[in-house]
């Protein structure tokens, strides 16, 4: 059975009660100054990531790692595309 999915506001209710009773009696000024302070804070947090040397060294190792196996895949699917387009070819499609 399918779970319907959850609006953004059951969401937030669920996994920050507190955000929700903090910010449901808020007048509409005070939600602006509260959107302009999240904002605020997301942005520090992407430059926080994008200063993070430790982050850079991290990914640049998992990339390089994970190198061989990406290309492998794009081999191995680009010689499947090839095999469908001769069995089209063949009438025998896939």
């Amino acid at each position: 059975m399918a779970r319907s999915k959850k609006t953004i506001q059951e969401k937030v209710q669920s996994e920050f009660p507190e955000f929700v009773s903090e910010t449901g009696g808020l007048s509409a000024d005070q939600l602006n100054n509260k959107l302009a302070t999240l904002a605020k804070y997301l942005d520090d947090t992407e430059t926080a990531k994008e200063n993070d040397s430790d982050l850079e060294q991290a990914q640049a190792v998992a990339s390089e790692l994970s190198a061989p196996y990406k290309e492998a895949k794009k081999v191995l699917k680009m010689k499947s595309k090839y095999v469908i387009e001769l069995l089209k070819e063949k009438g025998a499609g896939a």
